[in-house]
């Protein structure tokens, strides 16, 4: 078809086709090119995983990047390269808390929840309480505060002392031991008013308690030995 146009057409006419022609044919080139490359899925920057452990010279563990009680809560989130939401807990005996979560993390191609805990003094706990605004009553019977402005300021140098890593994958226990071995001891709970039981792995070496819950994620719970 091309052919017997270019034979009708006049010299100038049919250079131009062939430009046209080869113009189209680069544009249907690099629409192709980049769409093989929206197939390729980019690689993952590596990423620690939640087994893998390391116990630091001060006693305490690494995990995800995160050095307990020493890697400060801006650094943290710079390592996850994702950013937490803060806030003040008051549990029903009145002990106070600071927490920091995540809705979502993504790391070496794991999908999880995760809740950092920070270390903060008594009496500047009760101070941001004072500064917060009102508290909303959680399911557990805790009250749950949003810090001001300063306050979350301050949180970013304050060292991370707990992390609780609740994977989108239920974990069973041949999975959880096939990733930290056996624990050194293990204890049940007493059944709730639903006749559910909880139990607790504890892997005190690395600080590591993993929780295992009916009907419910289990948690992998590490802690700063101090």
């Amino acid at each position: 078809m091309t052919a017997r146009l270019l034979s009708g057409c006049k010299p100038t006419e049919a250079i131009a086709m062939r430009i046209l022609r080869n113009v189209l044919l680069g544009f249907l080139l690099i629409i192709i090119g980049i769409a093989c490359l929206m197939l390729i899925p980019s690689p993952q920057a590596p990423a620690e995983k939640p087994w893998e452990v390391t116990v630091m010279a001060d006693g305490n563990s690494r995990i995800l990047g995160i050095h307990l009680g020493n890697t400060d809560y801006k650094t943290a989130q710079q390592r996850l390269g994702v950013f937490g939401k803060t806030a003040l807990f008051v549990d029903p005996d009145g002990s106070r808390s600071v927490e920091a979560y995540f809705d979502s993390i993504n790391l070496a191609g794991l999908s999880a929840k995760l809740v950092m805990n920070l270390e903060v003094d008594k009496d500047r706990l009760a101070a941001m309480q004072t500064r917060a605004l009102d508290g909303k009553l959680m399911p557990s019977g805790a009250y749950q505060y949003e810090l001001s402005e300063s306050d979350r300021e301050f949180l970013l140098q304050v060292p991370v002392i707990g992390l609780t890593y609740i994977p989108s994958l239920r974990l069973d226990r041949d999975m959880v031991e096939s990733r930290f071995g056996e624990p050194a001891r293990s204890e049940q709970s007493e059944r709730d008013e639903n006749g559910r039981v909880s139990e607790t792995w504890f892997y005190p070496d690395i600080g590591l308690s993993v929780l295992f819950q009916s009907e419910q994620k289990t948690l992998l719970v590490y802690r700063a030995i101090r």
